[in-house]
């Protein structure tokens, strides 16, 4: 039954494929004599009319290109986030063990200052 499934839905996604696919065909095929004026950052003239066609396949070259650099930024943004984070726990431990190497030097200099004392109550420190 799962594999059947699988199946179903792999040929279900390739129909959806194949329909959008038409679809943009469809709309490029008939629109490929019409022609309207557009203003690009001047680029293009507004009195010069451009190929609708032209002007689809740019709009969605744009939109990838965009998305695409939207995606980067992002990335970077979260980048950015985890170093700043990371920086931030190297802080913190190197921290804890200066403060763990205080406590250290300050037990070691305790012991032998107990050591000292039971050493001088016992009397081997009269002599």
């Amino acid at each position: 039954m799962g594999v059947a499934f699988k199946q179903l839905r792999v040929y279900v996604r390739l129909i959806i494929v194949l329909v959008v696919v038409l679809c943009i065909g469809l709309v490029l095929v008939r629109n490929r004599g019409n022609a309207a004026p557009v203003w690009f950052f001047w680029l293009t003239d507004a009195q010069t009319p451009v190929n609708v066609v032209w002007l689809m396949l740019c709009t969605a070259a744009g939109t990838l290109v965009s998305w695409w650099l939207l995606s980067l930024g992002w990335g970077l943004w979260r980048d950015l986030h985890e170093v700043k984070r990371l920086q931030a726990a190297k802080q913190t431990k190197e921290e804890v063990g200066r403060r763990a190497a205080a406590l250290d030097d300050r037990e070691r200099r305790l012991d032998e200052k107990l050591k000292h004392a039971i050493a001088e109550d016992n009397g081997v420190g009269d002599e």
